[in-house]
């Protein structure tokens, strides 16, 4: 039996519910309404992960409704709009690929921007979500993909506060174009085809899947079985905790469905699980659960192998739970970081 190391994700699409209510937002701080997206872009915006910071702001005008980009990022921070700790690759063709680097920005109608690499057909739709945290602890606000606080958060101290005038925004994005995103490369499943996947967790062997830890939470596996073709079911099960391999607990507590697809040249296994089980529990978080499926993906560069990860699907809502920010909360930021 295998077992999957874990299923974070970060995305080269920028990565799910809608834009968090007022009573998401930490310290209930009020909403900014009539925000323009892209003058936020054009005045510079702030995105910090650990100790690592970046800023996009547009440049010159790359066309009528288009703008370079001149973003500088800290020397660690990948140059990626979303970012969450994880290493990132897409796939197309069965090949492995860093995501490309945005470079410049296009205006859109409805308040959004698309931030795109040039020549790419691949990238991100955004609207940004505008927050007053003017004397809101600045701490509560740096969050990872899971919704919880950085480590460099938790070393900051409850006495630092933003400065008057400072805004985070939460951006809402869309993935411009289906994407299959894999986002740790260095996990063993022992298979190099979907097929072969399929047949060795069929019959009595399970494979686990990565679940978010949290109060409540329920780890699952899965078995493979009724293949017709491309479509076949899957066996559930709860499984036991804290085990080196994949062990269940007790019989079968639902059925969903896999589906073998090709999307970008590319062979991916999709899974739909019924309503009953929460998407936490079989690694897709709710911020991301209306746009992306849990995948196996069979890559063939460099080397045949299938992998974990997810299928991004296009002009779908979703938010990657981390706030962006003004120049005046950058400096309330970086202060408190002693940056």
């Amino acid at each position: 039996m295998h077992k999957l190391t874990p299923l974070a994700c970060s995305l080269v699409v920028a990565f799910v519910a809608t834009a968090a209510s007022a009573s998401d937002v930490p310290h209930r701080a009020k909403p900014i309404e009539n925000v323009n997206t892209l003058e936020v872009f054009q005045n510079g915006i702030y995105h910090y992960w650990e100790q690592n910071r970046s800023v996009f702001k547009t440049g010159k005008k790359a066309g009528k409704t288009a703008y370079r980009m001149n973003n500088t990022f800290s020397k660690d921070m990948p140059h990626l709009f979303s970012y969450g700790g994880s290493r990132n690759w897409v796939v197309r063709s069965g090949a492995l690929s860093k995501p490309p680097v945005p470079n410049t920005l296009h205006a859109l109608s409805g308040n959004k921007v698309s931030l795109v690499r040039r020549g790419n057909t691949s990238g991100t739709t955004i609207e940004l979500k505008a927050y007053d945290v003017s004397g809101k602890p600045i701490a509560d606000f740096l969050r990872s993909h899971n919704n919880q606080l950085t480590k460099a958060a938790q070393s900051i101290g409850s006495g630092y506060r933003f400065a008057k005038g400072s805004v985070a925004y939460m951006p809402v994005m869309q993935s411009l174009r289906t994407e299959l995103v894999v986002p740790e490369i260095n996990i063993f499943t022992g298979q190099k085809t979907i097929n072969g996947f399929i047949k060795t967790f069929s019959g009595k062997v399970p494979t686990c899947l990565r679940y978010e830890k949290r109060a409540g939470s329920q780890p699952y596996a899965i078995r493979f079985t009724g293949q017709k073709g491309n479509n076949g079911t899957i066996e559930i099960f709860e499984a036991k905790r804290g085990k080196v391999f994949c062990e269940v607990e007790g019989p079968s507590i639902a059925r969903g469905s896999y589906k073998v697809t090709t999307v970008n040249g590319t062979r991916v296994m999709t899974l739909q699980f019924p309503d009953k089980i929460d998407p936490r529990d079989v690694g897709i978080r709710l911020n991301e659960s209306d746009a992306f499926d849990l995948a196996f993906i069979e890559v063939k560069k460099p080397k045949p192998q299938v992998l974990p990860g997810r299928i991004v699907h296009a002009k779908r809502d979703f938010t990657d739970n981390q706030y962006r920010f003004n120049d005046v909360a950058a400096q309330s930021i970086d202060k408190a970081m002693k940056r």
